[in-house]
């Protein structure tokens, strides 16, 4: 486990990014390509690039943005062939994508698929601490990448990690002028909370979950929904933003990332 003390110079990091047959794992889409690339203070020490055989045909629409054609993933390797790599480079780092999420749920899902546990370690997007540090009218890669000077992204994934390489260190300069050098207050800051911001006391079933991994039924009032709905939920932390304070969760339903607003959960049961 990495230490959250640890300076960031000194904690490995592994740049991530896929392409994929199309946007959810949960339809069947999988992974069509890998890359990964992991560094120790700025300096690259090893790298995964691959094409991957899905398995299935890509969705017109991913093949349109990524320019990947079936004939080719066809000769690629599955994705049980490079799950040792993958594993071997993530142990021990810390995971950094641009909407880092969306990758992590396919990975979770190819590994899953083997029999295999998820990739563990701390995550910090690009996306969210882009939001946190910079205001720019878009928060895209293509769009950051434009205005900081970063080399493009081409919805490949190898260019797509060196552009978020080259933007998590523009990223780690602006996080120096604030005070946040480690781990911990990176990730800190990922969830709005500045140095010297105390941390939100979470309400105690929350806390109770957030310490045992357990999952949470929670009743939660929507703009969506005329009456409150309920949702099955793995809390993960609690973020501060200017409507309030959120708790950011799996939802089961979903299948993804969701943030709840506390002021808007009527009532919660561990399960």
């Amino acid at each position: 486990m990495i230490h959250g003390d640890l300076p960031l110079a000194d904690v490995p990091l592994l740049f991530l990014d896929l392409e994929t047959t199309g946007l959810d794992p949960r339809a069947g889409h999988r992974v069509a390509e890998v890359a990964l690339l992991r560094t120790l203070d700025s300096a690259e020490l090893s790298r995964l690039e691959s094409l991957v055989n899905p398995g299935r045909l890509l969705d017109p629409e991913a093949a349109r943005v990524n320019g990947l054609r079936d004939e080719l993933l066809a000769a690629a390797p599955p994705f049980a062939a490079l799950a040792p790599a993958v594993e071997s480079l993530a142990a021990g780092a810390a995971l950094v994508g641009h909407n880092v999420r969306f990758d992590l749920a396919f990975l979770d899902a190819e590994l899953r698929a083997l029999g295999r546990p998820g990739l563990g370690g701390p995550v910090l997007d690009t996306l969210t601490l882009s939001r946190r540090l910079l205001r720019r009218r878009s928060y895209s890669l293509g769009a950051l990448a434009a205005e900081l000077g970063l080399p493009p992204p081409t919805h490949r994934a190898m260019d797509d990690v060196l552009t978020t390489r080259a933007l998590f260190g523009r990223l780690c300069t602006l996080m120096a002028e604030l005070g946040v050098t480690t781990l911990g207050a990176a990730l800190r800051l990922e969830r709005g909370l500045a140095p010297g911001t105390p941390e939100p006391e979470p309400p105690p079933l929350i806390a109770q979950a957030m310490a045992e991994g357990r999952a949470l039924r929670i009743l939660y009032h929507s703009r969506s929904s005329p009456g409150p709905i309920s949702r099955t939920v793995r809390p993960l932390y609690l973020s501060v933003e200017t409507s309030g304070i959120y708790l950011r969760a799996y939802c089961e339903l979903r299948q993804d990332f969701r943030a709840f607003a506390l002021a808007k959960i009527e009532l919660v049961e561990l399960l």
